[in-house]
């Protein structure tokens, strides 16, 4: 079940609060303000509830995907350096890729 929640987001202007998604616990998916990055195709962010960028993708559609695969790789829900650990120390790091690059993820800087 998806919930709406809001994040705050670092940009070169300073932090903006956007409406994000919530598609699994700890995740979260959010359009990138339009006067951020504006001739990036990427407007779509998967990220971890700290804010750590996971991929960026053309519709949210494909972010919501890309949430859908990797759900299961942590517990999203704690902090980022314990979910790291547990994709690593796992063996997920080339599901989680694959999974981000199957659904369009690029670098969340591109």
């Amino acid at each position: 079940m998806t919930t709406t929640t809001t994040t705050t987001i670092s940009t070169s202007a300073g932090p903006v609060t956007v409406a994000a998604d919530s598609p699994a616990p700890g995740l979260l998916i959010f359009e990138v303000p339009a006067d951020v990055s504006p001739s990036s195709p990427y407007r779509w962010v998967l990220a971890h509830h700290e804010g750590a960028a996971l991929g960026a993708f053309e519709s949210s559609s494909a972010a919501a995907l890309a949430a859908q695969g990797v759900a299961d790789l942590a517990d999203w829900s704690r902090n980022a350096m314990t979910a790291a650990n547990q994709i690593s120390l796992g063996g997920h790091v080339k599901r989680l890729q694959a999974v981000l690059t199957a659904a369009g993820g690029q670098h969340p800087n591109a």
